[in-house]
């Protein structure tokens, strides 16, 4: 095991409580104490309902909207179901680019897509406050005068109001074709919010000073006018169109949704 997993990392923990194997036992010390911590439910299962809700909206849109290249803004590790995995099962020509903003895990994931060689995916450094740099490093991999699937998981509850996250959303949106789509994840206000970001802590330093954490309205507004949101609409994951009872047990305090550009 390399130095690099001697400080415990929030995707290499995450890949450690949906049952990867790309992580340390740094993180997964870190990823126990979190689960001891957690004040309510199950951490486990609330992560593994939430990416569970991912792969069914990356299905959807490989399969019903017929997208083939996506755009995962604040994506952690590509493993467990992330989104190059569940896309290209649908159709293998799905071009897929990953952006993360930490240097450790962007190396990371970038070692573990070189095991997966004919893969047309790309793991690229940016952040969502910086989208012009991000649509310049993805235009190496997708045609962005084609329909793209942005996808914002894990980073809009990162971006503060002061750094205006509509703004930001629309100018991706507004830098990609008509018929294109957007696809966010976004934590939600609980009223044991404060203990959830103190075990989430335990996992990433800093956590509850970075995160914020928004109502239905609010991030119903990060995606301005003009888009289509399709059905059930902006809802827990365990409500985006479940395909068993079980996926609605465990329901994380995020909301997600996905709306087309007509």
């Amino acid at each position: 095991m390399t130095e690099e997993f001697d400080i415990p990392s929030l995707a290499r923990a995450v890949d450690y409580l949906l049952g990867g194997a790309a992580n340390g036992p740094a993180d997964r010390t870190a990823a126990e104490l979190a689960c001891t911590a957690w004040p309510v439910g199950d951490l486990r299962a609330e992560l593994r309902t939430a990416r569970a809700a991912l792969g069914r909206i990356v299905g959807h849109l490989v399969g019903e909207a017929d997208v083939r290249q996506l755009l995962h803004i604040g994506a952690g590790l590509p493993t467990m179901g992330s989104t190059h995995q569940v896309a290209q099962r649908v159709s293998p020509d799905t071009r897929v680019v990953y952006v993360g903003r930490d240097d450790g895990v962007v190396d990371h994931a970038r070692r573990l897509l070189r095991q997966q060689p004919r893969s047309p995916t790309a793991y690229v450094q940016g952040e969502l406050s910086d989208p012009d740099q991000v649509l310049r490093d993805a235009a190496a991999t997708l045609d962005l005068s084609r329909p793209v699937g942005l996808l914002l998981f894990g980073g809009l509850h990162f971006v503060p109001g002061e750094e205006d996250p509509a703004g930001l959303v629309r100018l991706l949106v507004d830098a990609v074709p008509s018929g294109s789509w957007v696809a966010f994840g976004h934590l939600a206000p609980h009223e044991l919010a404060g203990p959830m970001d103190a075990a989430l802590e335990l996992m990433l330093p800093g956590w509850g000073a970075q995160v914020v954490r928004r109502g239905r309205a609010e991030v119903t507004a990060l995606l301005g006018e003009g888009l289509e949101v399709v059905p059930p609409g902006v809802v827990v994951p365990g409500e985006w169109r479940p395909e068993s009872p079980a996926e609605q047990a465990a329901a994380p305090a995020m909301w997600c949704a996905v709306a087309r550009k007509p």
